[in-house]
């Protein structure tokens, strides 16, 4: 199992500090979250300073709403993707496994499609095709775009994980693989295993949260049933820390007590999977 945590979460005052706390933490990995706050490009030196620092690998990169890349606006698509391929170049670079991508929510959306019946299929198509565009370009790599479902609250397009394993297949480019939420699984899916068995190979990152979107242990969600699921598949990347809210980053208590509390939670949940 290897257990990583995104940097809005952690405490420090800049990203030696928070790789060094998520080290002492009882972390294999750090996913940096980019956006407003946080240009990656300017702070690779820093980057590579954390990891050396610490000893921990970037787990991956997660994206902000402002690089979501199936906009209406034609100049906005390509800014956003000019960038995703940035964040992917850069991921590369670090030795991150690849970039979490949303590809659309509110209030993007697309009124030619809205009233028609197959709406869904035709974004879908939209989308296919502006990803197949986009990887046309991609220079040479391993790091890959993790197609990111949520939730039907907070998008209308990519609820579920069997969505963005079809879409992924649709694209078919080996650099885009999907990732599983178990948040936003615990409110759009039937059950555990049949999503992550679809999505098998494809599944490339997962992010987990409890129900009430605090860190482990802090709910009632049962993780077991998803994490023998992924033992099914032979998963072997990262599993990601993202406790979030409309205010921002959720965790309940002192990190310094209550990180290292959920590293064993989930090490203990992990092998009783």
């Amino acid at each position: 199992m290897q257990l990583a945590i995104q940097t809005l979460l952690l405490p420090g005052r800049d990203l030696i500090e928070k790789f060094d706390c998520a080290a002492q933490f009882g972390f294999g990995g750090v996913e940096i979250a980019v956006g407003p706050h946080l240009d990656l490009a300017s702070q690779t030196p820093m980057v590579h300073q954390a990891m050396a620092s610490s000893g921990l690998a970037v787990a991956g990169i997660c994206t902000h709403p402002i690089h979501d890349p199936i906009v209406p606006d034609v100049k906005e698509r390509h800014l956003r993707l000019a960038k995703l391929t940035e964040l992917v170049q850069l991921a590369d670079e670090l030795g991150a496994t690849g970039v979490v991508c949303v590809p659309v929510r509110p209030p993007h959306r697309f009124p030619e499609f809205a009233d028609k019946e197959n709406h869904e299929e035709l974004l879908t198509a939209y989308a296919v095709d502006v990803f197949q565009e986009w990887t046309a370009t991609l220079p040479a790599g391993r790091a890959a775009l993790f197609l990111e479902p949520l939730n039907r609250y907070e998008t209308y397009f990519l609820n579920r994980v069997e969505q963005a394993v079809l879409l992924a297949r649709a694209i078919h480019h080996p650099r885009i693989q999907v990732l599983a939420d178990f948040f936003h699984m615990n409110i759009e899916e039937g059950d555990w295993s049949a999503p992550i068995a679809k999505a098998g190979r494809l599944l490339g990152m997962v992010h987990v949260a409890d129900n009430n979107r605090l860190q482990q242990g802090r709910g009632c969600l049962n993780f077991q049933p998803g994490f023998a699921a992924l033992k099914q598949v032979g998963y072997r990347s990262f599993i990601s820390i993202e406790c979030w809210s409309p205010k921002g980053p959720l965790i309940d208590g002192d990190p310094a007590t209550a990180l290292p509390e959920t590293v064993q939670f989930l090490q203990q949940a992990w092998e009783n999977a």
